[in-house]
Formats: structure tokens, sequence, C-alpha cells
């Protein structure tokens, strides 16, 4: 069964893996030595692959929007510090599932980004919202 989860935190199992494909294995630090040499270092990373999940839109349609009460779910998940990882469960290309150890990715912007489809004030738990979570693997 094709199912996201985080935490235990069930997600709509379309949401977009916008970097699932992106090489992420080889890391690189550039600096420039003070007579003005490139120095370039790369290594092997054993961890760390960048995990971004978000609501897409086909159209006028929303694909993988959640509903108020999951997202202050979420919201709660991404103010704690984590002591451990939390774990992903994601869809496999080819049928079951793929679990992952993650933690919270902050170096690329919010852990956590909430729109709403549909501005209405106050918010109720009806209410849909376009997300992206910034994981990684650890």
């Amino acid at each position: 069964m094709s199912r996201v989860a985080l935490a235990g935190i069930e997600l709509p199992a379309d949401l977009q893996w916008t970097d699932e494909f992106t090489a992420w294995r080889i890391g690189q630090q550039v600096r420039t030595s003070l007579s003005g040499a490139l120095i370039v270092q790369e290594s092997a990373r054993q961890a760390g692959r960048p995990i971004t999940l978000q609501t897409t839109r086909d159209g006028q349609a929303y694909v993988a929007p959640i509903q108020l009460d999951v997202l202050r779910q979420l919201q709660s998940l991404s103010e704690q510090l984590q002591a451990a990882p939390m774990t992903l469960v994601l869809p496999a290309h080819n049928g079951g599932d793929r679990t992952f150890q993650v933690r919270w990715l902050r170096t690329e912007g919010a852990a956590l980004d909430a729109q709403p489809l549909r501005f209405a004030t106050p918010a109720v738990d009806a209410d849909f919202f376009s997300i992206t979570l910034r994981l990684m693997t650890v």
C-alpha cells in the first residue's frame, strides 16, 4: 500500500519528492587561499541526502494538500529539538515502502513551509494547505 508517514503522522501518498533524483553523494568545499588559488576538497557523503516533499499543482488542482489538523501536528514536530531521528516512510517505485531515518533540514530555508489553498480567517480544521517539508537522511 502506498503511503507517506513522518514520525507516525500520515501524509498524502502523492507528495512529490522534488530532489529524489538529484546527485548528493559527493560533498564539496571550495575556498580561496591567501595567494588567491582555488582550493577544492571533495569527499564521499555517508548521510545527508536531502528529501524535499511538497504539494504540487496540476493546472488549477493541487496534488497532496493537507488539512489544518495535520499541519498543526507537523508544526509541533518541526518545533522540537530532535534528540533522535524520525522515521519517514515513502512509497517505492515498484510497490512496497521505503524507510529512511531523517532529521529536519533547516539550512536550506524553513524546515516546514505551508500556504493556505484559499485564505480565510480564522482557519478551520477542514481548510487545506500546500506544504513543503525539508528533511535529510542521517
